[in-house]
């Protein structure tokens, strides 16, 4: 099995070094995108308090993730949605449909009491498919 370590620079650093933000595995190609949270890519938080921005710069993330080895969401397979209130599942959805316009992921929402940070609404993890 081949494994790649990806971690963009473009993208936060993990906050701990015993994860990545993704691993691309092979011979089959699947990439596994770490949940990422609302973090620029100097590991500030971004819309604090605004659900809407917290998403869209979560999907950045991952969008950039998946644009480092070639590839867009698209390629996406699979996404779980970890939210701290289910009452923004709609305003969630808003923004998920501007990443997700054609051939949407297997998806799955999870509502949790809190994430890593109290800061945090939302996170995201995605399996893509890659080249």
């Amino acid at each position: 099995m081949n494994k790649t370590v990806i971690n963009p620079e473009t993208v936060a650093k993990p906050i701990k070094p015993y994860y990545a933000n993704a691993v691309k595995v092979g011979p089959g190609n699947l990439l596994f995108i770490s949940g990422q949270v609302a973090l620029d890519s100097k590991g500030n938080v971004v819309g604090k308090g605004d659900i809407k921005a917290q998403t869209r710069q979560v999907l950045e993330n991952i969008k950039t993730i998946l644009a480092s080895v070639g590839a867009s969401m698209d390629n996406i397979v699979k996404v779980t949605v970890f939210l701290t209130d289910l009452r923004n599942f709609e305003a969630v959805a808003e923004v998920r449909a501007e990443y997700f316009k054609n051939n949407p992921p297997a998806s799955t929402l999870v509502g949790v009491t809190a994430l890593v940070s109290p800061d945090f609404l939302i996170e995201i993890e995605a399996i893509a498919m890659v080249d």
